[in-house]
């Protein structure tokens, strides 16, 4: 995407239009299993991610992260 694209996506993210979906998402520290999932091909079909720098799932401001860094 280009630099205008991806500012558009990112406004419909913060306006809540749009909710990404992702079938697994890991903590960082599972990245050798996330990865050894995707080389036997036993990840479920979707998208994959891993939490860099975030202490759980559905955080969707700056200050929903602070909050969550504070528990």
């Amino acid at each position: 995407a280009n630099l205008k694209q991806a500012a558009s996506a990112n406004r419909l993210m913060l306006e809540r239009r749009r909710d990404p979906c992702m079938s697994e998402v890991f903590p960082w520290d599972q990245i050798p299993a996330a990865h050894m999932m995707m080389l036997k091909n036993q990840h479920k079909p979707g998208n994959m991610a891993v939490l860099v720098q975030a202490p759980t799932t559905g955080l969707r401001t700056f200050e929903d992260a602070l909050e969550a860094g504070r528990r």
